[in-house]
């Protein structure tokens, strides 16, 4: 997997629109959003305003429970970690960790060194597709080109090509994984996702969690369609749940 890729996961905080907050936020890794919520498995980002610790992210796999002395409990249950981002002048706390497999709606709580700093609410869906942007002014996708080159504006799609598009929310998976822990081949996700680019809906060759716990990725065909040209939109529908929408480039 690309670097870029791989590093997303650890930049979370740098790219989060959300400004200090006086309680805990738990939103989709991807979007950032209330309103897509979280799905069992996926990875989510919490929010508040804790510190007393230092940027840490997790240096390998599977994931711990416990980061930089932090613990992020689900109804009890710690949840595997892979970033903490300490508050600053301008931001929250940030948190990024995967949600457990078998949690549902409830309560969720920070502890420091076994002392609870942070605690709220969160809403777990079946599903909560959502879509990594690499530029939040751009909406530019986390996207690979069939070359496994990041497409940019310099690196673009060929219609006819298969992309793959990385997000999370995907919810249960075919055969199921350890919590934290990467899947050891591809695991193929239970609800098949609709992808849509230029507004056509395309084939989808593969959807599943590869290379890192709830790192979805879906492999989809670019339409060949002239007018699919330039910044195109892209939306994943997943059991009549719409992502976020995103852009890719695409040769002119």
């Amino acid at each position: 997997m690309p670097k870029a890729l791989s590093a997303l996961l650890y930049l979370l905080a740098a790219t989060s629109p959300l400004a200090a907050q006086s309680q805990v936020t738990v939103t989709n890794a991807a979007t950032f959003l209330d309103r897509f919520g979280v799905a069992p498995g996926g990875l989510a980002s919490l929010f508040g305003d804790f510190s007393g610790f230092s940027l840490t992210v997790a240096a390998g796999l599977p994931w711990q429970t416990q980061l930089g002395g932090l613990q992020v409990l689900v109804n009890g249950v710690p949840a595997p970690i892979y970033a903490v981002v300490p508050a600053s002048a301008s931001n929250s706390g940030q948190i990024n960790f995967q949600v457990p497999a078998g949690a549902a709606g409830g309560t969720v709580q920070v502890k420091l060194n076994g002392q609870v700093v942070g605690q709220g609410t969160m809403t777990v869906n079946t599903v909560s597709p959502g879509i990594f942007l690499l530029d939040y002014n751009s909406l530019q996708g986390a996207i690979l080109n069939q070359d496994f080159s990041v497409n940019s504006i310099s690196a673009r799609a060929k219609r006819g090509d298969v992309i793959q598009i990385y997000g999370t929310g995907q919810g249960a998976l075919q055969t199921p994984v350890v919590d934290g822990a990467a899947p050891s081949s591809f695991a193929l996700s239970a609800i098949p996702p609709k992808v849509y680019i230029g507004d056509v809906e395309t084939t989808v060759q593969f959807s599943g969690v590869v290379g890192y716990p709830g790192f979805w990725q879906i492999n989809a065909v670019v339409p060949d369609r002239p007018f699919i040209t330039g910044p195109t939109p892209v939306v994943v529908l997943l059991n009549g749940v719409q992502s976020n929408q995103s852009t890719f480039w695409v040769v002119e």
